[in-house]
């Protein structure tokens, strides 16, 4: 298993997490009935799967009507509780769904991953455990920012609180796997999910009357639409793809690639403006660019720009 290097604690510390609007900055006590009273980042109503209904003994996990929403240990915790997606990831296809955290964070962990079958979710019932992550069956990112397999940390970074919208990223063409908080990509984290026969959606938590809802779950059959699509969208720029792309490419991508174009919310204070200006890893290419790029200045899939070396382009994985 290739595991992409970690990143540095003090770099994770320099972050806190925050949500994705500023709905969630008040600190006062929210009601059950109040949880819902945000839609920010819900405009692509898409749910290709939901959620698991547990088995009728278990108390531990509770599932909305719409199978959208899970909350853990409704009344104290004992230990870890988990919840499954109803559908399985296929082999040659994308997928990428998203997670808005709907309470405050705390505890030994609440994770949002994935995980095969063997993952053995009633041995820790009555144990606090990272659950995502402690073996070789599941996947996990926790609320500290650690990224977690086989009992490993793959990679820290700012995590997530209440309000924060966690995306993954599951390439089952190539088996990679990728985390988003605030729709901001983390880096692939994982290569070689292709071993599993079969990966579905999890998420788990050890903390009293927790709860999240899947906000949008989507996936696409890998084809040259969908690498074009991931080529194509940051070769313009914002105001230019509009005007520029045809009008069903365009409604291509709004409708069934929007991840590719810049979100239009979720930026609520300057730190995220920071990131953005940083640009060491997320570098738009313009067509003159590729125009002029020659073979030997691809290195291991990456475009290196001779004169300004601190910039990197991915141009294929």
């Amino acid at each position: 298993m290739l595991i992409a290097p970690a990143n540095s604690r003090s770099r994770a510390n320099e972050r806190r997490a925050k949500p994705y609007c500023k709905c969630w900055n008040k600190k006062t006590p929210v009601l059950w009935k109040q949880l819902r009273a945000c839609s920010c980042g819900e405009d692509n109503d898409v749910s290709e799967w939901r959620w698991s209904t547990p088995d009728s003994s278990s108390s531990r996990v509770v599932i909305s009507e719409d199978r959208k929403q899970v909350t853990f240990h409704p009344f104290y915790s004992t230990g870890t509780a988990a919840a499954k997606g109803d559908t399985p990831l296929l082999h040659n296809h994308h997928y990428y769904w998203e997670v808005k955290i709907l309470t405050d964070t705390y505890g030994t962990d609440i994770m949002v991953g994935l995980g095969t079958n063997k993952v053995d979710t009633a041995e820790s019932q009555f144990k606090f455990t990272s659950l995502l992550g402690q073996d070789e069956e599941s996947y996990g990112l926790s609320y500290t920012g650690a990224v977690r397999h086989n009992a490993m940390v793959a990679r820290d970074s700012a995590g997530f609180c209440r309000g924060s919208i966690v995306g993954v990223r599951v390439d089952l063409w190539r088996g990679t796997l990728e985390f988003y908080l605030n729709r901001k990509p983390l880096g692939i984290s994982f290569y070689n999910l292709r071993r599993h026969q079969a990966l579905y959606p999890m998420v788990s938590s050890t903390a009293a009357q927790s709860s999240m809802r899947l906000i949008y779950a989507a996936s696409w059959r890998a084809s040259l639409l969908v690498d074009a699509a991931k080529v194509l969208a940051p070769s313009l720029a914002p105001h230019e793809r509009r005007l520029r792309l045809p009008p069903g490419l365009w409604y291509t991508f709004r409708s069934q690639f929007w991840l590719t174009l810049p979100s239009e919310g979720g930026q609520s204070d300057d730190e995220s403006e920071k990131d953005e200006s940083a640009g060491t890893e997320a570098v738009k290419m313009t067509k003159s660019m590729l125009n002029e790029v020659t073979p030997d200045q691809f290195v291991n899939g990456y475009y290196v720009d001779s004169v300004e070396p601190d910039y990197r382009i991915v141009v294929w994985e």
